[in-house]
Order: structure tokens, then C-alpha cells, then sequence
């Protein structure tokens, strides 16, 4: 196993890394179907999974988390059963963007951190 796969915080950063763009893609969905009649909107599900893999210690489990769409009947459903909101799909995105930005940085600062080490 590389020094960078047996690194707890290199393992958590690239599954978060991982996880931020599968919720960019749910929530570009969404916002695709947003006038689509009947659609139900989709939410990534991994929280809770993710914060147990990670409490558990087992880097093993942090790295074979999967994660999984599901239906997201939380907000009701407009006249044509379309339950997607787009002002609330724009902020997911935005605020997912963000996320995904800081968690690339910081990826990028430990590697830097670690080619600056080697040298």
C-alpha cells in the first residue's frame, strides 16, 4: 500500500472529493427536470454512512463507501407532481461547488506539501 493510500486524511479527502461530484451530478438532474411532470427530485444518501465509516477507523470502509440516489418526497409536489425547486437545486449546486473547490485545494496542499518533502 502507497504512504498516500494508508493516510487517513488523504483517504477521507479523496472520498469526500469522490462523493462532491456524485452530488453535483444528482443535482444536475434536478435541475434538468425541473419541468418535467411527475419527477420526483433525488437526493445523494451517504451522511451517515460516511460519518460511521470514518468513526469506525477502517480506512478499508471509508474507501468501498458507495453511495446511493434516492427519492426526496420532503418538499410537495406541484400541480404536475414535480416536487423539484429550482431556487433550492441552484443553491445545492453552489454550495456543493464550494465544497468541491476547498476539498480539491486541500488535496492539492498535501500533495505539494508531500513533493516539497520528497525533495
Amino acid at each position: 500500500m502507497s504512504i498516500l493510500a494508508s493516510d487517513e486524511a488523504f483517504v477521507i479527502n479523496s472520498k469526500l472529493i469522490e462523493l462532491a461530484s456524485e452530488n453535483q451530478k444528482v443535482i444536475a438532474n434536478n435541475i434538468a427536470n425541473a419541468e418535467t411532470p411527475g419527477y420526483t427530485r433525488m437526493k445523494l444518501d451517504f451522511q451517515r454512512r460516511l460519518t460511521d465509516a470514518v468513526n469506525s477507523g477502517d480506512l478499508n470502509q471509508i474507501e468501498n463507501l458507495r453511495t446511493t440516489s434516492t427519492e426526496d418526497t420532503s418538499a410537495p409536489a406541484g400541480n404536475d407532481g414535480n416536487n423539484v425547486v429550482l431556487p433550492v437545486e441552484l443553491n445545492e449546486m453552489m454550495q456543493n461547488s464550494v465544497l468541491n473547490n476547498l476539498l480539491t485545494s486541500a488535496f492539492r496542499t498535501k500533495l505539494n506539501i508531500l513533493k516539497a518533502a520528497v525533495k
